[in-house]
């Protein structure tokens, strides 16, 4: 038998008992031999590939393996599911649902689970979906699968640059929904949502959670492929510089990048010639753009969950939070007064243990012997803003203020006993006037790499560096 037939309309779930002896499933018709069994509603043929996955005692990443594609790509050639009110069970141990809205106003929801070796698969439509509308529910296939696998994998990974690449003229927004099993009666927790405004991703586990929101309803700032790909890599290493200095997790900082990124990857100029080449009084020019990230505004943060590594000391916590974020603002009464700013801010807050003199965690066994350390307190923070003013169609005003400060208090402990306590303050900040830059010829001629030098906030030793290379 080459196919698992027999997919939910929303009917109580559709189960599919997995195979212990590697051959293929048979059909719930089959394996029930009753007549009672409530008919199937739409026929899903999956690949070999697939079928193993679900018929053979494997890991989550190979028992989801190409189930979640193979639905979508079927979807495209299968009849109209009508939702009703049943529900999936109350407990499952992983759980993958996609819902599409489509232009028409029809919501498609597909959900993959498994219950110990029971596979549930459901399906439904709200309403007729049209030959392009199929169509580009299965071009989301391939994006759908990735983000199965890498919740699924042994380290979870966020993939879901896949799903931000639909055809809008088909597709109104999707949101994406997965809770993976883990050790210990864990769970690894995301939400992903995208339409025409916006795009959010929240994960949440036994680690901490992190948050990325990005707001796409403004087009007017967006740079080139290339600005916005220096600008996430800015980013990226300063994310990579947080989770350094405070100790953060670096799983749950991977997972905070990679949403990140993808969140990120928005419409550029060159993808917006329609929109840039449209009369507007907030139009910018290549040197506006040139001054800015290049990025859609956004907001995001990353918290882990506060651990007690000291057992004689419960209050001294080991936490990390760490947020991020850009606000800009075109205004002015027309296009040739314009004023632009733009703002970036970040801001470190964690605490951790040290061994004294010595960058790895100490040993606590709950004795005043090892009660030797040092305790961290750290407290960055780091602001950029940007402003352009135009008088009469020429830009007059062009500046760039960056200030960031750092505090570190060290608190000693030996044998259970405070022996020192020091607190290390700074604060650096950096002033430029960016008209005669902007203004240049070398400028106008395409140069669009500005923001590599005075956007990457960072420590104020970092900025003085920059400073210094202006």
């Amino acid at each position: 038998m080459t196919s698992i037939s027999n997919l939910s309309n929303w009917q109580p779930a559709v189960r599919y008992p997995v195979a212990t002896t590697g051959k293929p499933i048979n059909s719930l018709v089959e394996k029930s031999g009753s007549a009672a069994v409530l008919s199937p509603s739409t026929v899903v043929t999956l690949s070999p590939a697939a079928i193993a996955a679900a018929s053979t005692p494997v890991s989550t990443s190979q028992r989801y393996k190409d189930l979640g594609a193979d639905m979508l790509k079927q979807l495209a050639a299968a009849p109209v599911i009508p939702p009703d009110r049943a529900k999936l069970p109350d407990e499952v141990d992983n759980r993958f649902t996609l819902s599409v809205t489509t232009r028409s106003g029809a919501q498609v929801d597909l959900t993959l689970a498994n219950v110990d070796d029971e596979m549930i698969y459901q399906v439904s439509s709200s309403g007729e979906l049209d030959e392009d509308e199929r169509n580009a529910l299965s071009n989301l296939a391939a994006g759908f699968q990735a983000a199965i696998d890498g919740l699924a994998g042994s380290s979870p990974q966020v993939r879901l640059s896949g799903l931000t690449q639909f055809d809008s003229k088909f597709v109104q927004s999707i949101d994406f929904h997965a809770e993976v099993a883990g050790p210990e009666s864990t769970s690894q927790a995301l939400d992903f949502h995208i339409d025409e405004s916006m795009r959010k991703v929240s994960i949440g586990g036994p680690d901490g959670k992190a948050d990325v929101r990005v707001d796409t309803s403004t087009l007017e700032h967006l740079g080139t492929k290339k600005q916005q790909a220096k600008a996430i890599n800015n980013y990226l290493a300063q994310f990579d510089q947080a989770v350094s200095r405070g100790h953060g997790d670096k799983k749950l900082m991977s997972m905070f990048k990679d949403a990140f990124s993808d969140m990120n990857r928005t419409a550029t100029a060159e993808e917006r010639d329609d929109f840039l080449l449209t009369p507007s009084k907030w139009q910018l020019n290549a040197d506006d753009r040139s001054a800015l990230t290049g990025l859609s505004d956004f907001s995001a943060s990353i918290a882990q969950t506060p651990k007690s590594s000291n057992p004689r000391k419960a209050w001294e916590q080991d936490t990390f939070a760490y947020d991020v974020s850009q606000a800009t603002k075109v205004g002015g009464p027309s296009r040739d007064e314009r004023s632009i700013g733009q703002t970036q801010q970040s801001h470190l807050n964690a605490q951790f243990h040290t061994a004294i003199g010595k960058s790895g965690p100490p040993f606590f066994d709950g004795t005043p012997q090892t009660q030797n350390y040092e305790y961290h307190q750290i407290d960055d923070s780091a602001r950029g803003d940007v402003s352009l003013n135009y008088r009469l169609g020429k830009l007059k005003k062009a500046g760039l203020e960056q200030v960031a400060s750092q505090s570190e208090q060290v608190q000693t402990f030996l044998l259970d006993k405070l022996t020192s306590e020091k607190t290390t303050p700074s604060q650096q900040s950096l002033a430029r006037d960016l008209l005669a830059t902007l203004t240049s010829y070398e400028h106008i001629k395409g140069d669009d790499t500005l923001n590599d030098n005075i956007f990457l906030l960072g420590s104020p030793g970092e900025i003085v560096a920059r400073n210094q290379q202006f």
